[in-house]
């Protein structure tokens, strides 16, 4: 552990040497952070106290900050944002669905998960709704990027009630995103492209089918 301490606060002042700490938001820690390889689950709060340690810097204060800006400008942009209507499934065997309101494989993404994803764990069920839950808000975020928009609503339906709407909705607001998670147990469309052999690719689908109000 000690050796995790000597290493943070040398990565610390090894930053502050080319930034001005001070300066920076939570989200350019991160990538620093992430960069450097110091993300680790003992590593990480560490750093965050060298930065206060050093520096004055209160990471989770502008972490803080930050989501609730986002939040705000979210909410400004929210009215006019055009609404992605999407289903998203999963399976604990190990493949993914995420389709728009049509039945055709022209508004269908599904496959397998990659083998390193960081959500799926093979033979978890709940890890498969959440992972392919994250894979709608992906697609929502392109379509967000196609129609160069602030933002865009996601209509988001789910199987699965154990989903953690929080922080899905905190994913998506990252990613100019406004969630709305409806849970529909039966009905589920993308349920029955989890079976489905072989894949479909997000970047063969027409992004503009995908939204339902201009």
């Amino acid at each position: 552990m000690s050796d995790e301490w000597d290493k943070a606060e040398a990565a610390v002042r090894s930053l502050a040497a080319t930034r001005k700490v001070e300066d920076m938001m939570a989200s350019d820690l991160r990538a620093w952070a992430s960069k450097q390889g110091l993300m680790t689950r003992t590593q990480w709060p560490k750093i965050k106290r060298e930065l206060y340690k050093q520096f004055d810097v209160d990471y989770d204060a502008l972490r803080e900050r930050e989501q609730s800006e986002r939040a705000e400008s979210l909410a400004a942009a929210a009215a006019a944002a055009p609404v992605v209507s999407l289903s998203s499934a999963g399976d604990e065997r190990g493949s993914f669905a995420v389709v728009g309101d049509a039945d055709t494989s022209e508004v269908a993404w599904y496959g397998s998960f990659h083998k390193d994803d960081r959500v799926f764990r093979p033979g978890d069920q709940d890890s498969a709704d959440e992972a392919s839950a994250g894979k709608a808000v992906f697609l929502a975020s392109k379509v967000r990027e196609h129609l160069n928009t602030d933002a865009v609503r996601l209509r988001l339906r789910v199987s699965s009630e154990r989903i953690n709407g929080v922080k899905l909705a905190d994913l998506a607001a990252k990613k100019q995103v406004i969630l709305d998670l409806d849970v529909v147990p039966t009905g589920n469309l993308a349920e029955q492209w989890c079976l489905e052999p072989g894949f479909g690719e997000w970047r063969a689908i027409r992004l503009t089918d995908l939204v339902v109000t201009p």
